[in-house]
């Protein structure tokens, strides 16, 4: 395993999705962020593409409106992009190297002491499984302003006074291009090794390198990674560069809160319809530490269909929670 504190390279490593995984975890750690090339094949791209199109047409003029203050009014948002299609959800989610870099980094293993109330102790081990915190497309159109820099994680309140560790890892980002993204459309703009500063250092523009992909590679960064969606200036509404599509997933640490609410945004009956891992991976899953239980019960355990059937007459019967206190099965 390589150093936590080389030096940063001025710009994004490319390394293709073959490369071999200690590599692109060596650049990730170092750099705070890299490109991967061709994570997703040219007719998988085109599988998530038509999905998007049925939301967001090619065309320029169709109406919407932008959510909230944060993107460009250019910017068109598809959020809940995991429970759209599986080509968008499960077979991104569990690509073989996105899967081993939530494994590697972002999956937990506690070990506490545990006064059982006999006279040793005893250590107790939980898994925390991470979780998909907000997966997204963003869809940006020309006359799309550029993002101010920031950090993912400051949605968890999330302060920077101590040298960066390994286990300060709180969230990995992945942007797959869904078309060719270049400075003049947006290129999102990265400051390698801003994810080991502290939060008097301020980020500049003239630091940030543009993470220029073809569609098909996918920016991945740490959610401490200073960033930015660049502004795009095309002006020709008929170039192939006039739209930049970037299909975004974020996986976190499975103590954290999810950013989008997917409990509530994805129906229930998409939700029924998906891979048991992938419901895990959304958040109906608890970890063995307990976080996440229904009655003190994974979810997936109890059967999310019974759940979901749950009527409040049952909920709100007292003699149902005697009997389940009781252990006596309903």
């Amino acid at each position: 395993m390589g150093s936590l504190n080389p030096v940063p390279t001025p710009e994004l490593t490319r390394l293709p999705c073959d490369a071999p995984y200690q590599e692109i975890e060596d650049a990730l750690l170092r750099d705070g962020g890299l490109i991967v090339q061709n994570l997703l094949s040219a007719s998988h791209i085109s599988r998530m593409m038509r999905v998007l199109n049925k939301y967001h047409p090619p065309e320029h003029d169709f109406e919407y409106e932008t959510p909230g203050t944060f993107f460009p009014r250019e910017t068109k948002v598809l959020w809940s992009l995991a429970g759209r299609d599986p080509c968008c959800g499960h077979d991104v989610c569990f690509h073989p190297l996105l899967a081993r870099l939530r494994s590697e980094l972002l999956h937990m293993h506690i070990t506490r002491p545990n006064n059982s109330g006999t006279q040793d102790m005893q250590s107790t081990t939980a898994d925390i499984p991470p979780r998909l915190s907000v997966s997204v497309a963003f869809d940006m159109r020309p006359g799309a302003r550029q993002q101010p820099l920031h950090r993912d994680e400051d949605v968890w309140g999330t302060t920077h006074e101590r040298k960066w560790r390994r286990e300060d890892i709180r969230q990995i980002g992945v942007l797959i291009a869904g078309t060719k993204s270049v400075k003049e459309n947006g290129a999102t703009l990265v400051i390698p090794g801003s994810h080991k500063w502290d939060d008097t250092r301020l980020p500049s523009v003239g630091e940030a390198v543009y993470a220029e992909m073809e569609p098909g590679d996918a920016l991945i960064f740490l959610s401490s990674t200073r960033h930015a969606g660049g502004a795009n200036v095309v002006q020709d509404l008929n170039s192939d560069l006039a739209r930049r599509v970037m299909f975004s997933y974020f996986f976190a640490k499975g103590y954290l809160r999810q950013e989008e609410n997917m409990l509530v945004s994805i129906p229930r009956e998409v939700v029924l319809k998906m891979s048991k891992d992938m419901q895990a991976l959304i958040g109906y899953e608890a970890s063995s530490s307990h976080c996440g239980f229904v009655e003190f019960k994974s979810p997936m355990e109890l059967g999310l269909e019974t759940l979901f059937t749950k009527s409040s007459e049952e909920f709100l019967n007292p003699m149902r929670l005697e009997k389940t206190v009781a252990g006596i099965q309903v």
